[in-house]
């Protein structure tokens, strides 16, 4: 499965979306059993982590996919990780998640890209962040799948000591404390294979 994310930086935005097209011919993709979700919280209370609407087929255009439109609702319902998982009879389930910021984060990863994929073993492997204005890198706190790791307080690296494990894969996350209910803070997908 692929993930598209539609403006992906401007989650700010009324009617952000994302498709997510399957591996499968059109006919076998339009019966797929699909289902939209919300990876991991990325503010404090509950109804500022709304979950997603129900994917919704479109056939109309050279490619069909799976579409999930975002609704604002004014409160930055657009902002987090997101995702589709995929099930088709008699076939192991597929998922996948991208990532939406807003265009005016105040932290943002420090080499640009939202994901990295690694492989189990690896080693060397940091995920960085940046301040894209006046804030200090000694507010910087670091979640990891919404879990606070205070250890690591105040710097703008978060890094992976030793080799990679699969437990090492998932959102991590970089805010100022007290602000992540503003969605500027910066998120990053760990992959690991």
């Amino acid at each position: 499965m692929t993930f598209m994310g539609i403006k992906p930086f401007q989650s700010e935005n009324s009617n952000i979306q994302y498709q997510c097209h399957l591996s499968e011919s059109d006919n076998i993709a339009a019966t797929a059993q699909v289902e939209s979700f919300r990876t991991v919280w990325t503010r404090d209370d509950d109804d500022e982590n709304v979950d997603p609407p129900a994917p919704v087929w479109n056939d109309g255009g050279p490619y069909k996919h799976w579409r999930v439109t975002l609704n604002n609702n004014g409160n930055n319902d657009a902002f987090g990780v997101f995702g589709c998982e995929a099930a088709l009879g008699g076939r192991i389930n597929t998922s996948i998640s991208g990532i939406f910021m807003r265009s005016d984060a105040d932290i943002v990863p420090s080499d640009e890209l939202v994901s990295v994929t690694v492989n189990t073993g690896d080693t060397g492997v940091s995920i960085g962040m940046k301040s894209t204005g006046s804030k200090n890198v000694a507010d910087f706190r670091w979640l990891k799948d919404n879990v606070r790791n205070n250890g690591i307080s105040g710097q703008d690296t978060w890094v992976i000591s030793g080799p990679v494990e699969v437990d090492d894969a998932g959102v991590y996350e970089c805010l100022i404390i007290g602000e992540r209910s503003d969605a500027k803070q910066g998120l990053k997908l760990l992959i690991v294979r």
